[in-house]
């Protein structure tokens, strides 16, 4: 079964590396096929995934759960023809992160008799999707494409990421407290580091307070640093290390 979760991962990797170099290509139609169907194998991975561990927490498998969340919410950009290179070049570039440093493990949470963990977990991996789609609109921005409307879709899907987020960290606090009696386990980096993009992303959806900073530039570059930012603080902590698709290596 194992192999069949990789098999399929690494066919939806491949797919949504097709994707992109039709969009290199300009060849809309084929890019947004290929990332569907990299998208349904990478779902359809994630599925038989989360089937095998139930009821453990794949607490650390949310790089495989981001591009093929991200990649269905780029399909429609592609079919609007408002969708751009950097679309697929972003799930590409997160799904062969997965691909090569995977973390293929699953550690028993003993305590926890609620599904508010797996809510922790699943709304979770919405909002980091979320917050990488809100770099890539702000990437087009920032490359002068169509500024008007990207900034209205890279404030919208910021806000959609922070309420993903919020549920997630309100999730995690039930769950605490029910296993634990506390809802802060301020020992636990997972929680800074989720904090700590809560914070970025309060303070980035407040910018009206400051006019010179609410222009759509300065708004862009925030925006895009704040995934950069998730990035390295939530994503990068539940890579594994090096290896080769197939164990070649």
């Amino acid at each position: 079964m194992s192999e069949f979760i990789q098999d399929s991962f690494l066919a939806a990797t491949i797919c949504y590396i097709i994707s992109l170099a039709f969009m290199l290509r300009h060849y809309r139609t084929g890019a947004t096929v290929f990332l569907t169907v990299g998208c349904l194998c990478n779902a359809l991975s994630l599925g038989v995934r989360y089937y095998t561990s139930f009821p453990l927490l794949p607490l650390y498998q949310g790089s495989y759960f981001v591009p093929c969340i991200l990649g269905f919410c780029c399909i429609k950009p592609l079919l609007s023809h408002s969708g751009h290179p950097v679309h697929t070049m972003t799930v590409s570039f997160l799904a062969i992160t997965a691909l090569l440093f995977p973390n293929d493990y699953y550690l028993p949470f003993l305590q926890f008799k609620t599904l508010f963990s797996h809510f922790f977990f699943l709304f979770g991996v919405v909002g980091k999707a979320m917050f990488f789609l809100s770099g890539i609109w702000a990437l087009m921005i920032l490359m002068g494409s169509d500024i008007s409307e990207n900034t209205k879709k890279m404030s919208s899907t910021a806000m959609w990421g922070f309420f993903f987020w919020t549920l997630s960290i309100f999730s995690g606090a039930m769950w605490a407290y029910l296993g634990w009696g506390s809802p802060v386990i301020w020992d636990d980096p997972l929680l800074s580091t989720t904090m700590a993009v809560w914070l970025y992303y309060t303070l980035f959806l407040h910018l009206h307070l400051i006019p010179k900073l609410y222009r759509p530039v300065p708004r862009s570059i925030l925006a895009l640093l704040g995934a950069v930012i998730m990035f390295v603080s939530t994503c990068v902590p539940e890579l594994g290390i090096f290896r080769w698709p197939g164990g070649l290596l």
